[in-house]
């Protein structure tokens, strides 16, 4: 093979490489926007019921909703993790929020309320401590915004968990699709 049969190759094998990031960057931002929407998705097969939580919604009549957009949503994380090695992360993220799909909060409570206590503080986590120090402020705005709703939930009283995981969702799916963007670190 000559030096420039070798040297073309190499640059389509980087071609289609950039290529398959880029469509993966795009679907992470397809499934962002998903799990952004999977409340809507269960109040709306759930004929207009807003159950306590997000993980209330396990037994309803359409179920297959509950377990398919938060499997979906975890695939999210683990994809992530393995794809993007350096975000090993977002494996144990993927784990945690499997955690919460596969042990109902009713049969087994210890196990899905760490699993759900450890997706949700530990993007907060990750989001303050894996950031530059130019966007700290940025994302600790976004913690903030999930300890408020957390707190409003939890300690006052102003909205249910699933108000509170909704807008923790929100803001996880808005950093997912700000990164992916290449807007933040």
């Amino acid at each position: 093979m000559q030096l420039q049969e070798i040297a073309s190759v190499t640059v389509q094998g980087i071609t289609r490489t950039v290529e398959g990031l880029t469509r993966f960057a795009k679907l992470e931002r397809v499934l962002a926007g998903v799990c952004l929407l999977i409340p809507a998705f269960l109040i709306w097969f759930d004929h207009g019921t807003i159950r306590g939580s997000i993980s209330a919604y396990y037994n309803m009549d359409q179920d297959q909703v509950f377990y398919f957009s938060l499997t979906v949503a975890a695939m999210l994380f683990l994809v992530n993790g393995v794809v993007k090695e350096k975000k090993v992360y977002n494996t144990i993220l993927g784990v945690l929020l499997a955690g919460v799909v596969l042990f109902n909060h009713r049969d087994f409570p210890l196990v899905h309320n760490i699993s759900a206590g450890g997706f949700f503080g530990g993007n907060a986590v990750v989001m303050v401590w894996f950031s530059s120090k130019k966007e700290r402020w940025f994302k600790a705005l976004m913690v903030a915004a999930i300890a408020l709703a957390m707190a409003g939930c939890f300690f006052f009283g102003w909205i249910t968990l699933f108000w509170a995981e909704w807008l923790s969702f929100g803001i996880i799916a808005l950093h997912y699709i700000l990164e992916s963007w290449g807007v933040i670190d």
